[in-house]
C-alpha cells in the first residue's frame, strides 16, 4: 500500500475512490465552570430592571454549552498555536484557515479535526472528523444560574451605563462528549490517501501513516482542552468569564464491528485519567496501530 495524491479533473479515477469508516473514538469527561460563563441567546424581550442578556437554554429551560461554540473556540486556539493564516472569508467578514484542496486538509492538523472547505473549481472539501456533542448538565443539580451586574463609566461626565448579565455559576458542571471518526480514502487496491506537503516522510505510507496520522489527531484533542483551560470559553473572557477545566476524562476506541453490536462490547482500546495532560500521555502508538491495522486488513480481504 502507498501514499497518493487525490486525481484531479479525472473523474474515473475519482469515482475509484472511497471512504472507509473503520470506527469511532469517543473522549467523554466533565467540564467544570471555574468562572461564570455566559453563551448568549437573543432576548425576546428586554425587561425594565431585568437582565439584558440571558444564556442560551435547551426548550426545558436548562442552560447548556452548544457544541459549535466549543469546537469554534477550540478550532480558532488551534489555528493560533499553528500560526495559520486567515486566508478565507466566511460568513458576516470573519477569517478563518481553510485548506484549498482535499490533498492539503488530509496533511493539515487542523483541518483533519475541523474539516475545510475548498476553494474552487475541481477541488475537494474535506469533512470534519472531529464531533462536538452539545454539552448538557450532568444532573438537575450540577448547575447554578446567577446574575452579574457591571457598568461602563463614562471617562468625562462618569455617565453610568448599567447592565446585567444572566451567568452559568462556578461550579456547574456539564457532560463533555466528542467522537473522532476513524476513516480512511483508499482506492479498491487499499492504496491510502494521506494527502501532500513537503515534510511528509516518505517512509511513513500506508496503514502505518495513516495511523500516525490518528494518533497525532488524538494527541492535539487533549492539547486543545489543555489549552482551553488557559483561555476561556464563551463571551466576555477578558473580564473574567469563561475559565473552564476538563476532568474525568477516557478515551474509548470502538470498530465497526463492535459499535453495531447487539450486546455492550467493551472497547478495544480504552483510557481513563483525570486530566487531559494525563490521558494525552497514555496515548500509545502499539495498542491503537494493532487495532486498525488488523481491523483495516480485514475490511480489504472482504472487498
Amino acid at each position: 500500500m502507498t501514499t497518493m495524491e487525490i486525481p484531479k479533473g479525472n473523474k474515473e479515477e475519482r469515482l475509484k475512490l472511497r471512504i472507509i469508516f473503520l470506527g469511532i473514538a469517543t473522549i467523554k469527561g466533565t467540564l467544570t465552570c471555574e468562572t461564570g460563563i455566559h453563551i448568549g441567546s437573543g432576548n425576546d424581550e428586554l425587561k425594565i430592571g431585568g437582565i439584558d442578556k440571558y444564556v442560551i437554554k435547551t426548550a426545558n429551560n436548562i442552560p447548556y454549552i452548544p457544541g459549535s461554540s466549543l469546537k469554534g473556540k477550540t478550532r480558532s486556539l488551534f489555528e493560533k498555536w499553528h500560526g495559520l493564516t486567515s486566508n478565507r472569508k466566511g460568513a458576516d467578514k470573519i477569517y478563518r484557515y481553510e485548506a484549498d484542496d482535499i490533498d492539503i486538509a488530509l496533511s493539515c492538523e487542523l483541518s483533519r479535526l475541523f474539516g475545510s472547505t475548498s476553494k474552487e473549481g475541481d477541488n475537494l472539501n474535506f469533512p470534519s472528523r472531529l464531533i462536538v456533542r452539545d454539552l448538557l448538565p450532568f444532573q438537575k443539580d450540577s448547575y447554578k444560574l446567577e446574575k452579574k451586574s457591571e457598568n461602563t463609566l463614562d471617562r468625562l461626565s462618569a455617565h453610568a451605563n448599567p447592565r446585567t448579565n444572566e451567568r452559568v455559576a462556578d461550579g456547574s458542571k456539564f457532560e463533555l462528549h466528542l467522537d473522532y471518526n476513524l476513516e480512511v480514502i483508499a482506492d479498491h487496491a487499499g492504496n491510502i490517501y494521506r494527502g501532500t506537503l513537503k515534510d511528509r516522510e516518505a517512509e511513513k505510507n500506508g496503514i502505518d501513516g495513516y495511523i500516525d496520522d490518528t494518533i497525532t489527531d488524538l494527541k492535539n484533542i487533549f492539547n486543545i482542552l489543555m489549552l482551553l483551560e488557559h483561555s476561556y470559553l464563551g463571551g466576555n473572557g477578558s473580564r473574567g468569564y469563561g475559565r473552564v477545566s476538563f476532568s474525568n476524562l477516557s478515551l474509548d476506541i470502538k470498530t465497526v464491528p463492535q459499535l453495531l453490536s447487539t450486546e455492550n462490547a467493551i472497547a478495544s482500546f480504552s483510557i481513563q485519567k483525570p486530566t487531559p495532560k494525563e490521558i494525552r500521555q497514555e496515548i500509545k502508538e502499539v495498542k491503537i496501530t494493532k487495532l486498525i491495522t488488523d481491523y483495516y486488513s480485514e475490511v480489504c480481504e472482504k472487498k
